[in-house]
């Protein structure tokens, strides 16, 4: 009879981490969802859902999203995407989530491809 212990492998096949970020004055909030998947092949995918509310004063309910995004993270990013994933969203990115890309992902005159890649930028502050 063997003493040892039985072998166990770790597989991560997905994983999701939601970032809720609150702007001081209390009139933005941003949902910056992170999603990855791990095909069987070993490939990976990073998603992000990008929500964002404003209201006009601080003590009126948030209402619907006036902005929802979702976005397939570009391949040269899945590095950033983990290492959010890991340690979490810096000062610098959840600023920048919240004001540039917020601002671009609800201007109107911005075409889809122009919001998602600046989205995406916040993997990079």
């Amino acid at each position: 009879m063997s003493s040892s212990a039985p072998q166990t492998q770790r597989e991560v096949i997905g994983l999701h981490v939601k970032f809720t970020i609150n702007t001081p004055d209390g009139l933005r909030r941003v949902i910056f969802d992170l999603d990855k998947t791990t095909a069987t092949d070993q490939s990976v995918t990073w998603k992000i859902a990008f929500t964002l509310f404003e209201r006009q004063q601080n003590t009126d309910p948030y209402t619907d999203p006036i902005v929802d995004l979702s976005i397939e993270v570009d391949t040269a990013l899945s590095p950033k995407a983990q290492t959010m994933a890991d340690n979490g969203m810096t000062p610098t990115q959840a600023a920048f989530a919240s004001g540039p890309a917020a601002d671009v992902a609800k201007d109107p005159t911005v075409d889809a491809a122009t919001k998602q890649a600046t989205v995406q930028t916040t993997l990079n502050r």
